[in-house]
């Protein structure tokens, strides 16, 4: 599955009605999680999503059929999720929660039709009536596969998008087994934003970090307005839209640096980080969720496979601490940032020594491979 996100250009007609359709689709929303509370309360028994399809069919005028079989299907799942949770013991998933206005900013269809959402003409979306019929899009580029989904997505620029879900077939550049470029070791840090094997470094911007004057000044703004007001909502659109542009900073960088290694090197080692534990340190929380490595561990798993290589993700243990070229552990707190091995004299940056001992983890039986290949193909 792909994801192909798109400009929405709607006139001032069709943003109206997307927009009404965006309110009620969230209070159909939120009585759907009313009724199923109240069963629940009753009978001790959740209702399934097709109960809640027929309970809440045709109920609102701007809001379509498609729309609110999604929502039925989201919710089920939602509980599904919650259930699995709770009889593992773990207390992290909470029950659904009713959503606010300010949590609510996409309408989910369904696919309809012969073929797709786009008109012959590629320049219109087609949606149902009660949401704006032939919406005017941008298609900046060609769709692959299937369309499957699409996402009517309000963002806080204040435009609209459409993100379309296709189902796609798996693409290789090439075979494995002819594949001439070589392995390289990947270690994320802080200081850096990567270092890999080969002693090449790419520089972390902290896009959040060097926004937070600015976002202090915007949200000083908000407790200023008056609850309620239009001016606070003005300003919580103004704080809202600089972080948007913060994480369009932060996903471009990810890609862009991805595709250079996906493209070049046929093994990526990586470290199988536990991030969730990681930003229970609230001295370096802000640092790791600003670097992103989780969103660039996913983009270069992806773009690996897409040029028919292989992303190999390694227990992380002792990666700083063991030294690449005799294997002694030389203990070293995180400001000590040069490698200096006491028994074979082997002198090297932190991160390059703990890219080295990455690449040397990525052997067959050591590392957890994302990928696996068969006859020459790719199997996912």
């Amino acid at each position: 599955m792909r994801t192909f996100e798109y400009r929405l250009y709607p006139n001032r007609e069709q943003s109206s009605l997307l927009m009404q359709c965006l309110i009620e689709s969230r209070m159909l929303s939120n009585q759907m999680l009313e009724m199923v509370k109240t069963q629940y309360a009753e009978q001790q028994t959740f209702p399934s999503k097709y109960d809640l399809e027929s309970a809440f069919k045709g109920q609102s005028e701007h809001v379509p059929a498609t729309t609110v079989q999604m929502l039925a299907d989201r919710l089920s799942k939602s509980l599904k999720r919650f259930l699995a949770a709770k009889k593992l013991g773990i207390a992290d998933v909470g029950f659904p929660r009713f959503k606010k206005p300010n949590r609510w900013h996409s309408l989910q269809l369904r696919q309809y039709g012969k073929d797709c959402y786009l008109h012959e003409d590629k320049k219109h979306l087609i949606v149902p009536k009660t949401v704006g019929h032939f919406l005017k899009i941008k298609l900046h580029r060609p769709i692959e596969g299937t369309p499957k989904t699409v996402h009517l997505v309000h963002r806080a620029d204040g435009h609209w998008y459409a993100l379309i879900v296709c189902e796609t077939e798996p693409l290789t550049s090439h075979l494995p087994s002819g594949c001439n470029h070589p392995d390289i070791g990947i270690d994320v840090g802080l200081k850096s934003f990567l270092t890999d094997s080969e002693g090449n470094t790419v520089e972390n911007p902290r896009y959040y970090r060097t926004s937070q004057r600015t976002l202090r000044r915007k949200q000083r703004t908000i407790c200023r307005r008056k609850k309620g007001g239009q001016r606070r909502r003005k300003a919580a659109k103004s704080t809202a839209q600089t972080h948007l542009k913060i994480d369009r900073q932060r996903r471009d960088h990810h890609f862009k640096v991805a595709k250079q290694y996906a493209e070049s090197d046929h093994h990526i080692a990586v470290e199988d980080l536990q991030i969730t534990n990681m930003v229970q340190n609230h001295s370096l929380s802000k640092s790791i969720l600003d670097a992103g490595w989780g969103q660039f561990l996913a983009i270069l798993s992806h773009k690996a496979a897409s040029a028919g290589h292989q992303m190999i993700r390694v227990n992380p243990r002792f990666t700083s601490q063991k030294c690449s070229q005799c294997g002694e552990f030389v203990q070293k707190s995180l400001s000590v940032r040069t490698h200096i091995c006491p028994f074979c004299g082997y002198v090297a940056d932190r991160d390059v020594n703990a890219a080295n001992n990455i690449l040397k983890r990525a052997r067959p039986g050591h590392g957890h491979q994302e990928q696996t290949y068969t006859d020459g193909c790719r199997v996912s």
